[in-house]
C-alpha cells in the first residue's frame, strides 16, 4: 500500500476524531466563532495545480502562503472583511490520534476563512440588508506540487502572480494535465481556431456517451479544448478520485466534486497530485485524448499575421464561482476598450488600438510568449499613449491573459494559457480540377471600366482578359449570367439544357508566380462568400431576384453569344425539383506543380511548408463542401494548370 492509499484508509478512519494541531491564526477573530479544525471542512475539489521552481519548496510554500493571505484581506467589491481563523500544519507535526503527516504523503496544509460582508446586488446601499458570507482556500503541497482551492483567489489573480510577480511556481503544462486524467468524454468544451465566419461557430459545447468517438477529423480540427469531463477511472480500486472528472488544462485546474469530509478531500487532492507528479516525473508526453482536435504549437516562431482579437466569455467551467462577478466585469471593460487589430505578416506581433467612446488613447504590441510553464502574451506600449491612465489598464488586464483571444493568419489561436493551430490532416479534396488560364490575367478578377462603361458591359471585350472574361469562355456555351453586384448570389450563375444549375465564385490570385506556394488565404474570402449565400440558389428566390430591375441589365450569354437576363429567367423557370444544383468556385493562385509536390510529400511522410498549408486548405474545402452538400448537390474547386 502507498502512502497515497495509506493517507486515505487511516483519514477515513479517523474523521470523527482527527483535530489538526497545527498553528492557529486567527485575525481579528470574534471571540464566538468557532474554532477552524480541518476535520470540520468540506472543500470542493476544483484545484489550481502548481509546480514549485524553487529549490526549497517548503520555502515557496510559505511565499504562497503569503499570497493566499493578502488575497484574503482584499475586499474587491465588498464592504468588509475580516480573516476570521487560520490554520498551518506541516510534515513533522501530528495528527491527533493518526500520527505523524508525513506518513500519509503531505508535507504541508495550510487554510483560511475570511468573514465577507456586501449588499446585496438586487437591494440599494441604503436598504438595510446585508449578506455576510464565509469563503475559504486550502492549499496541500506534496514535495513540490501543491494543488489550491480558494473561494477568493481567481484564476486571474494566480495567473498576474506568477506571470508578473515572479512566484516561485509555475502551471502544470496544459498538454500534460490535457492528456493523463483519461477517460470517455461526456462533455466538451471548445473554441475556434479558423477564421471567424457565419456558417461555423466560434466555440461549441458537445455533451455524448463518448466524444472520442463523436468528433470528426476534418470539421473539428479548427478547434482546440478549453476543458472536458472525463469518466475517468483509476487504476487503484480503492483510489477516491473517479467518475466525471472537469479538466481545464488552460487554467491548470482540475475538478471533481464537493467531498463529505476533509479526509476524503484530502485523499482526493493527494490522488490528482500523484497522477501529476507521476506524469512530470516520466519525461514524456501524453497522448491527446481527443486527437482530432487543434494541436498545440510548440514553435511560436511559426505563429504569424494577427488579424483579430477577442474577449472570451470568462470560463468557469466546473469550478467555484465565487469570482463570476469580476471576471465578467474585467471582460465588459475590455470588449468596450479594444477598437482596432492589426497584425505583422511575418511575426506574431499584434497592434491593439485601444481607447473609449471610440477614440484612440494608446497602442498596444501584444505577443504571445513562453512563461512559467504557459504561453502567455507579452503586453507593451507602441509609442506614448495619449490617456496613460486607461491604457495601463487595458496592458494591465491584457497581460493577465485569461480573457484575450487572438487569431493568427497562419492558422493558430491564442487561447489564454498556449498557443494552438489547427492539426495538419491532409485528407485530399475530391473535387478538384486544374484549368488552362493562358492569355488571361490571374490576378484581375474584373475587367477594366473605360470610358465609363459599365462592368457588365465590359466583360470579355475591348481586349479584356480578367478572370470574368475567363468564366464566359468557359461557361458561356450554356446559359450563363452575371450577377456580380451588390447583393449577389455568386459572380455568375451556369445553367445547362438539362436544368443543372451552377453558382460560380471568381477570385483573383495573390500573385501569378510561376513558383507561388500554397496558401490558404487567397481561398478565405471566397469560401466564405459561397457559403454564406449557398441557402439562396432555390429556384423561388432566384426567379424573384432576377425579376428586380437591377437584374435587367445583368450580362447574360447562351451559345457563346450575349443573350439577356430575361431570356436566362426563362430557361431558370422550367427547371424542376429534381434538377441539380451545383457550386464552383475558381481561385488559379493554387498551382497544380506545388499542389502535386505538396501531395507527394504528404504521402512519402515528409513535413513542409506547403504540405501543412494543403492540410489546412483541405480542411476548410471539406468544410465548404459540407456545407454545399447539406442544401445541393455538390462543390468543385478550379485551380490553376
Amino acid at each position: 500500500m502507498d502512502n497515497n492509499e495509506r493517507f486515505a484508509l487511516s483519514m477515513a478512519d479517523f474523521a470523527c476524531r482527527v483535530y489538526i494541531s497545527g498553528v492557529m491564526k486567527n485575525q481579528n477573530q470574534d471571540s464566538a466563532f468557532p474554532s477552524l479544525h480541518l476535520v470540520d471542512l468540506k472543500p470542493y475539489v476544483s484545484v489550481v495545480l502548481l509546480e514549485c521552481t524553487d529549490d526549497e519548496p517548503a520555502r515557496a510554500f510559505e511565499t504562497l502562503r503569503r499570497f493566499l493571505r493578502k488575497n484574503a484581506g482584499d475586499p474587491g467589491r465588498a464592504d468588509g472583511i475580516r480573516v476570521r481563523a487560520e490554520i498551518v500544519s506541516r510534515a513533522d507535526e501530528v495528527l491527533d490520534e493518526v500520527g505523524r503527516m508525513d506518513e500519509f504523503g503531505v508535507d504541508e496544509i495550510h487554510s483560511l476563512v475570511r468573514e465577507v460582508t456586501r449588499v446585496p446586488e438586487w437591494a440599494e446601499r441604503d436598504a438595510g440588508f446585508v449578506d455576510v458570507v464565509h469563503q475559504m482556500s486550502v492549499a496541500v503541497r506534496r514535495d513540490r506540487l501543491v494543488a489550491v482551492y480558494s473561494g477568493f483567489t481567481s484564476d486571474a489573480k494566480f495567473s498576474r502572480w506568477i506571470h508578473r510577480e515572479a512566484a516561485p511556481y509555475r502551471f502544470v503544462p496544459a498538454d500534460l494535465l490535457a492528456g493523463v486524467f483519461r477517460g470517455d468524454g461526456r462533455m466538451l468544451w471548445v473554441r475556434g481556431v479558423h477564421r471567424r465566419r457565419t456558417t461555423k461557430s466560434d466555440s461549441k459545447a458537445l455533451g455524448g456517451l463518448r466524444l472520442q468517438d463523436a468528433l470528426d477529423a476534418i470539421e473539428d480540427s479548427t478547434y482546440a479544448m478549453t476543458a472536458a469531463k472525463v469518466t475517468y477511472l483509476p487504476g487503484n480500486q480503492n483510489a477516491v478520485l473517479r467518475d466525471v472528472v472537469t479538466v481545464s488544462p488552460g487554467a491548470s485546474r482540475i475538478s471533481w466534486k464537493r467531498t463529505s469530509h476533509f479526509p476524503m478531500f484530502a485523499a482526493a487532492v493527494g490522488e490528482v497530485l500523484d497522477v501529476v507528479e507521476k506524469a512530470l516525473a516520466s519525461g514524456e508526453e501524453p497522448e491527446p485524448q481527443f486527437s482530432e482536435l487543434a494541436v498545440p504549437e510548440s514553435d511560436l516562431g511559426r505563429v504569424r499575421g494577427a488579424f483579430e482579437a477577442l474577449v472570451a466569455e470568462p470560463d468557469l467551467v466546473g469550478g467555484d464561482p465565487e469570482s463570476v462577478e469580476e471576471s465578467d466585469e474585467r471582460a465588459e471593460f475590455l470588449r468596450s476598450a479594444i477598437i482596432a487589430v492589426r497584425g505583422e505578416p511575418t511575426s506574431a506581433k499584434a497592434y491593439l488600438d485601444v481607447g473609449r467612446d471610440g477614440a484612440v488613447t494608446g497602442t498596444l504590441v501584444v505577443r504571445p510568449a513562453e512563461s512559467a510553464g504557459r504561453v502567455c502574451l507579452d503586453v507593451g506600449y507602441c509609442g506614448t499613449p495619449t490617456a496613460e491612465a486607461f491604457t495601463r489598464e487595458v496592458k494591465e488586464v491584457i497581460a493577465e491573459g485569461d480573457l484575450l483571444t487572438v487569431y493568427y493568419e497562419s492558422g493558430h489561436l491564442f487561447n489564454g494559457s498556449q498557443v494552438v493551430r489547427q492539426k495538419p490532416i491532409s485528407k485530399p479534396f475530391p473535387n478538384l480540377e486544374f484549368a488552362d488560364f493562358s492569355g488571361y490575367s490571374i490576378t484581375k478578377e474584373k475587367p477594366v471600366r473605360r470610358d465609363g462603361l459599365r462592368l457588365h458591359d465590359a466583360i470579355s471585350t475591348d481586349g479584356d482578359d480578367s478572370l470574368f472574361a475567363w468564366g464566359v469562355q468557359r461557361f458561356g456555351s450554356d446559359w450563363l449570367l452575371c450577377d456580380d453586384g451588390a447583393g449577389e448570389v455568386a459572380d455568375y450563375l451556369h445553367l445547362t439544357d438539362d436544368g443543372t444549375l451552377t453558382a460560380i465564385h471568381v477570385k483573383a490570385a495573390a500573385n501569378a508566380g510561376p513558383g507561388r506556394r500554397i496558401a490558404v488565404t487567397p481561398f478565405e474570402e471566397v469560401v466564405s462568400q459561397a457559403e454564406k449565400n449557398v441557402r439562396l440558389l432555390g429556384t423561388e428566390n432566384l426567379e424573384e431576384r432576377l425579376g428586380r430591375p437591377r437584374a435587367s441589365r445583368a450580362a447574360a450569354w447562351h451559345a457563346g453569344q450575349r443573350s439577356t437576363s430575361a431570356e436566362f429567367a426563362q430557361q431558370l423557370a422550367a427547371r424542376v425539383a429534381t434538377d441539380r444544383t451545383r457550386v464552383v468556385i475558381v481561385q488559379p493562385h493554387l498551382l497544380r506543380a506545388s499542389h502535386d509536390q505538396a501531395r507527394a510529400d504528404v504521402v512519402a511522410g515528409r513535413v513542409t511548408r506547403d504540405t501543412l498549408s494543403l492540410a489546412l486548405l483541405d480542411n476548410l474545402l471539406h468544410s465548404t463542401r459540407r456545407t454545399v452538400t447539406a442544401f445541393w448537390d455538390d462543390l468543385t474547386v478550379i485551380g490553376c494548370a
